[in-house]
């Protein structure tokens, strides 16, 4: 009796999915959570709702069969008495485009605790699937450019205590928003140093060369241009990001307790000290070349609240780390309040490089560039205004 109420129970979970919630008057597609827990396992995957009833219900079996959500909450009604799995998941919709990742860790296939990434890129305009090589002018050219990124600069960034740390060959599932391109490894190929299954982020900008950004396609609909070019509208963009304590594609924002994310992310390595505080590098793709900030206060950090955040990679509506020169900013933010030259000393208790630093404040926050000697854009660094 009690595996047939599971059962029911798994059943009416998955169906939950297919059908719109009446009442409920959505502008445009939008993304909601539906989960079931069982014992220590809990199983959340995401749901489309906003269609017309049978696009959707379209759209919703597609998405939890490429997520397997139908296995993996069949998993967990096994693991009932004894074991767990738990999925977690992140995507958005921009534009009709739909891209998710779902991530599986626990018990998933045997009695072995392993985590497995699936992922689902839909256009919801037509209901087809998008694969990667799609986004790009020549994808054989594009894989093999990229192949050789991962290769020379990817790879040697990469911790030596990996577990598994092979950034090639190129996985198949990934996940895309207008910061950049996410590839979703196999945990036996690349894993992070807590066992989990790899991720690296890909920022536009980085292989801007390559894309196929055509008016009216798929990276044009996700907002890549902008993200990517300054333009007349990046003033306005730029001032509004800093203004919001955040940055594009980080799970994370200026006044937030530090502890519940290095719990939820694992630190990538141990903790520096700069000039005033505490540096943390966590573990995921979309925190490649990104450092948290922090107070400096004690050696524990549970009562540490994130004053700042910076980025030595990526690109922020429109300003490209490594390629925007300070030339090109100045014209568009105007003089910034003021500047201070990092001289040897200066770079070295900031454990960044020598150059020019721009002072913008935007709301309460204050958006720092950082130009190398060069006067090219090498860190966006936002903070809680002094």
């Amino acid at each position: 009796m009690k595996s047939a109420s599971v059962k029911k129970r798994l059943a009416s979970a998955l169906a939950a999915a297919m059908i719109m919630f009446s009442g409920t008057a959505w502008a445009e597609p939008a993304l909601t959570e539906n989960s079931l827990e069982l014992g220590k396992s809990r199983v959340a995957y995401p749901v489309v709702q906003g269609l017309n009833p049978a696009e959707e219900k379209e759209i919703n079996r597609t998405l939890t069969e490429d997520a397997h959500v139908a296995e993996y909450l069949t998993r967990m009604s096994q693991l009932i008495s004894s074991g767990w799995i738990q999925t977690t998941w992140h995507g958005q919709i921009i534009e009709n485009l739909l891209s998710v990742s779902l991530l599986a860790e626990g018990m998933v296939e045997t009695t072995k605790e392993t985590s497995v990434w699936t992922a689902v890129n839909l256009d919801l305009l037509s209901g087809r699937r998008i694969a990667w090589r799609e986004l790009f002018v020549d994808p054989k050219a594009a894989e093999t450019a990229i192949t050789d990124y991962l290769e020379e600069t990817v790879s040697p960034e990469l911790s030596p205590m990996l577990p598994a740390g092979r950034t090639t060959p190129i996985p198949d599932d990934y996940r895309m928003d207008e910061t950049g391109l996410t590839l979703l490894y196999p945990v036996g190929q690349l894993s992070t140093l807590h066992d989990r299954a790899g991720d690296v982020h890909l920022a536009w900008c980085e292989i801007e060369a390559l894309l196929r950004l055509d008016p009216g396609g798929i990276l044009d609909r996700l907002g890549v241009p902008k993200m990517i070019r300054l333009s007349a509208d990046s003033d306005a963009l730029i001032r509004d990001m800093a203004a919001s304590g955040s940055l594009p594609g980080l799970p994370l924002k200026i006044g937030e307790r530090l502890k519940p994310l290095t719990d939820r992310y694992h630190l990538a390595t141990d903790p520096d000290v700069y000039e005033g505080g505490r540096m943390f590098s966590l573990e995921g793709g979309c925190f490649r070349g990104i450092y948290v900030l922090t107070d400096f206060l004690s050696e524990e950090w549970d009562q540490s609240v994130v004053q700042g955040i910076r980025a030595d990679r990526g690109n922020f509506s429109g300003l490209c780390v490594g390629k925007t020169q300070k030339t090109e900013w100045r014209s568009l933010l105007g003089e910034p309040d003021y500047s201070i030259e990092w001289d040897e000393e200066k770079a070295e208790l900031n454990r960044n490089l020598q150059g020019t630093c721009d002072y913008y404040s935007c709301g309460s926050c204050q958006l720092r560039l950082l130009s190398d000697l060069d006067g090219t854009l090498r860190s966006v660094i936002l903070m809680e205004q002094e």
